[in-house]
């Protein structure tokens, strides 16, 4: 902890001789701060939100697409980690479509959803489902199939039939990688959702925050203080999945 509260003092410092050298044009770090406190609770003239209230739009996005993502990865995976033939079915287009990255969905995204009453929110939560997908997938994918083989021939064994064996060794085997797909996951849904709300009018979100007080005139500490929301969250989202990794895998 003592360690935590130096680096972060240790960053505010070098921030302020930064800004000191007038080698960047940069507001202090003090008035960062009670900027990003008042705009915490008040609304700005602009948008006329508060930055909890950009944020709750932003995580909303989030949780919807990712919990989709999700639950389609994670059956998924087992399948293809666990059936060989599947495996060899789906593993080809997994492996064209993953390195495609998020944000270069962007633009089909918005011109695929445009005839829907929301094609911006629609093509927004699309990109987050990308960004959760595919994490979440490989992750589970990799445990289901080194699930180890002297189990499973113990099992069989006792005449389990594969029913038996993918509820009682695979599916248990997988919760490992499944926590660890799903933390990889938000954390990257997390980025493309900020990205995505900069490329499109969404109305609130925080990067729809970010890339309007940019526009109208360059406001640095607002700006800063949509950027440090977004890293509270994502520290905060990516704490609570390893205490619930803790919880439900204390022998690791």
């Amino acid at each position: 902890m003592k360690l935590r509260i130096f680096a972060i003092f240790a960053f505010v410092l070098f921030w302020y001789c930064l800004v000191s050298s007038n080698f960047v044009e940069l507001p202090y770090p003090h008035k960062v701060f009670f900027v990003f406190l008042h705009l915490l609770f008040n609304s700005e003239p602009v948008l006329g939100r508060t930055l909890i209230e950009h944020a709750i739009a932003s995580i909303f996005r989030v949780l919807i697409a990712s919990f989709v993502a999700f639950t389609i990865a994670i059956p998924l995976g087992i399948a293809m980690g666990w059936f060989e033939r599947f495996n060899v079915f789906t593993s080809t287009i997994v492996e064209i479509l993953r390195p495609i990255p998020p944000l270069a969905w962007i633009p089909l995204a918005y011109i695929l959803f445009s005839k829907l009453t929301s094609p911006v929110q629609t093509a927004q939560l699309f990109i987050v489902f990308v960004g959760s997908f595919f994490p979440c997938l490989i992750s589970v994918v990799d445990t289901a199939r080194n699930t180890p083989l002297e189990l499973i021939e113990m099992a069989k064994a006792f005449n389990a039939d594969n029913r038996k064996i993918l509820s009682s060794l695979v599916l248990p085997h997988s919760l490992q990688g499944i926590i660890t797909g799903v933390r990889i996951g938000l954390g990257v849904g997390w980025m493309s959702i900020i990205a995505a709300e900069m490329l499109a009018t969404s109305g609130a979100g925080l990067g729809y925050f970010i890339i309007v007080m940019y526009e109208v005139g360059g406001r640095t500490a607002e700006i800063i203080s949509g950027m440090t929301l977004i890293g509270i969250i994502g520290y905060a989202m990516n704490w609570l999945l390893l205490k619930v990794e803790k919880l439900v895998m204390p022998w690791r």
